[in-house]
């Protein structure tokens, strides 16, 4: 479930001498508010590098595999614009391509309720934050310098910053390229002198100005550029590790992924012997979850209420029951895939599947997709556990190398 905040004042070093009026994120968005906030930043490597030279057809093949079906000219403008936008602003195409993802899913007209929080656009562009900050056509900041706040000016695109051109794709875009310089250009100065939660990126002033509340933001645009890099590199990932004699590997794009829950807790139910029988992974509702070996689909279907599922169900069958709004059981729709030698491999809370009972899968095949179906108060995200028999395994002894883990012991 989304939880909705509004960030506070906040004093710092160099709160007194702030000229400038305070930039605040109203009603940033977390649903796993809990979890990242017990994520060490240094638990996370380094972001991979965009490449140095773009290559538009792969970056539009990229971008088509990541909002999914659209219209081909509206794909080939985003592209063309997202390119050149952030060729203009020294920004990197990829960060405002998953900025736009994780906000908007590339569609273009705003949604009423983020134009109730005066967000806009593809990037929904927290228009009030920054137009007090622009006059004649530049933005006007300021960074350090011994020790002292002086300011700096960053030409804009030839349009005003206001509501409707943050609502038009194309300048929205640029727009929001030229605000993604000017945080890259600040964010170490804000960083030294107000408190801030720990931060790996300056893509989170984005979402809350000045003072940087949460991890979470963060994380999720840039988990949704690594899957845009992964696509426009056409990576291959081979197996993570071994169990029963077969290759396992991680069921979900943009590596590394962070780990919201582990094997073994007891979640509040301590009282009813009851651990957590898999890990949760961080997920993006609708992105593509893949087999994690060969095998063989034996069940696709739902978990229901008091402990029964649904029996076998097609993808549309399943859609179906999905979009009734009937009660399901904690698991929701789900996938299980024999992999031989005893072993199979269980997903759940997936907003689709892919698949039906008695499929023939390959490794890395998409089953299905993430989502929350079956939870209460979780956000979307991927419950997955292994079996050997009778026996359930620790996803994250085998997972680990492509994990963020900070349940690690």
């Amino acid at each position: 479930m989304c939880c909705l905040f509004l960030l506070g004042p906040s004093l710092g070093k160099a709160a007194g001498a702030r000229p400038w009026q305070r930039r605040v994120g109203q009603e940033v968005e977390a649903r796993h508010i809990t979890a990242h906030r017990g994520t060490k930043v240094e638990l996370w490597p380094s972001e991979p590098a965009s490449p140095a030279t773009v290559d538009p057809l792969k970056f539009e093949a990229a971008l088509s595999r990541l909002c999914g079906a659209m219209p081909s000219d509206r794909l080939r403008g985003y592209r063309t614009t997202m390119l050149d936008a952030a060729s203009e602003y020294f920004v990197d195409p990829f960060l405002l391509a998953a900025l736009v993802y994780d906000q908007s899913r590339c569609w273009p007209r705003t949604q009423k309720r983020d134009e109730a929080r005066g967000l806009f656009g593809l990037t929904r562009l927290p228009v009030d934050m920054h137009a007090p900050h622009v006059r004649k056509g530049k933005y006007r900041y300021f960074a350090l310098e011994d020790g002292k706040w002086q300011p700096r000016e960053l030409p804009m695109p030839s349009m005003p910053l206001n509501r409707y051109r943050a609502a038009d794709p194309s300048d929205g875009l640029y727009l929001s390229a030229a605000i993604l310089r000017v945080l890259e250009r600040q964010h170490e100065d804000l960083d030294a002198s107000f408190p801030q939660t720990p931060h790996r990126h300056f893509i989170s002033h984005w979402f809350y100005g000045d003072v940087v509340g949460e991890t979470e933001p963060e994380t999720r645009v840039l988990t949704v550029r690594r899957r845009l890099l992964e696509f426009y590199l056409q990576t291959v990932h081979g197996p993570l590790g071994t169990l029963q004699g077969v290759g396992m590997q991680l069921p979900l794009d943009g590596r590394p992924r962070l780990v919201l829950d582990y094997f073994g807790n007891t979640r509040g139910k301590k009282q009813e012997g009851y651990s957590h029988r898999g890990i949760d992974l961080d997920a993006t509702e609708g992105e593509p979850v893949r087999a994690m070996a060969s095998g063989r689909v034996t069940f696709a279907g739902t978990d229901l209420p008091g402990g029964s599922n649904s029996g076998p169900l097609t993808p549309q069958e399943a859609s179906a029951l999905v979009e009734s709004k009937a009660p399901l059981g904690p698991g929701g729709l789900y996938v299980h895939i024999n992999h031989g030698n005893e072993l199979g491999s269980l997903y759940m809370h997936l907003s689709s599947i892919a698949v039906s009972c008695g499929d023939s899968v390959k490794a890395g095949q998409i089953i299905g997709a993430a989502g929350r179906t079956g939870t209460d108060v979780s956000g979307p995200h991927l419950h997955l556990e292994l079996r050997v028999g009778t026996n359930r395994v620790d996803p994250a002894k085998i997972l680990f190398p492509a994990l963020v883990d900070p349940f690690a012991r």
